[in-house]
């Protein structure tokens, strides 16, 4: 089952990744004094998407956000439900990122990125208490959001407890956590959990984690940006597949 969320995206990449994964765009709109945007053109026109060349106003009306002189709407951003988990794990997908209530939508935009970037088979968020989907998090994606499943599940709990099911080790992290990320090897069949950066995990996930791991902090601040933190994760994690 597939729920939708639909969108206005802006940024040059954002709209170019869009338009290279065959994105559903109804409309594009481009500052019809700009002139570097050839390649984004020739795309649309190849696509046979209605374009429409406006004044810097009418863009500036449409997003607060940095445009780059380009937005377009798009179709819904598809998100996969509990039973298209199942499946996935099926076809030997082990490596998901589970994220508790991240909220800000630049961060999960920036997590996404990495999580597309570095390989994961899919992203775990709850209906409530997550991030959006809109354009901000799609712009700081920059487009890996349409490359990547989102799977969006009534209880992070109900995720994970399948996860478990399948023999799919749960590492968490935390700053409290005994053990060091650098000192843990990382099993083939493992997914991520990654908490808000304000409240981190809640204790009743951590409480069905195989791990918990921290990451050293050797400097005077004590904590990481959570996009940050989950990168060094992710990359401990596919370093050892």
């Amino acid at each position: 089952m597939i729920e939708k969320t639909s969108e206005l995206i802006f940024g040059k990449k954002t709209v170019f990744e869009a338009i290279e994964n065959d994105v559903q765009i109804d409309k594009v709109y481009i500052d019809r004094d700009n002139q570097f945007m050839e390649n984004i053109k020739r795309k649309v026109h190849e696509k046979s998407i209605q374009i429409s060349f406006v004044p810097i106003e009418k863009l500036n009306r449409l997003t607060k956000g940095n445009h780059q002189g380009i937005v377009a709407t798009i179709s819904p951003i598809k998100t996969l439900d509990l039973n298209s988990l199942e499946k996935s794990i099926i076809d030997n997908n082990f490596n998901f990122l589970i994220l508790d209530s991240v909220t800000d939508t630049k961060n999960f935009g920036a997590i996404v990125r990495t999580a597309e970037c570095m390989g994961m088979n899919g992203i775990i968020i709850s209906k409530s208490g997550s991030s959006p989907i809109n354009g901000e998090t799609i712009k700081s994606s920059s487009g890996a959001i349409f490359n990547i499943p989102i799977f969006k599940v009534d209880h992070i709990k109900d995720a994970i407890f399948l996860l478990k099911a399948n023999e799919i080790k749960i590492v968490s992290a935390d700053e409290k956590g005994e053990n060091s990320i650098y000192d843990y090897k990382f099993d083939r069949k493992t997914s991520i959990v990654m908490g808000s950066e304000g409240k981190g995990i809640s204790k009743s996930i951590l409480s069905l984690s195989d791990n918990i791991l921290m990451i050293p902090m050797k400097g005077k601040v004590e904590s990481l940006n959570v996009s940050v933190a989950t990168g060094i994760f992710i990359s401990e994690l596919t370093k050892e597949l």
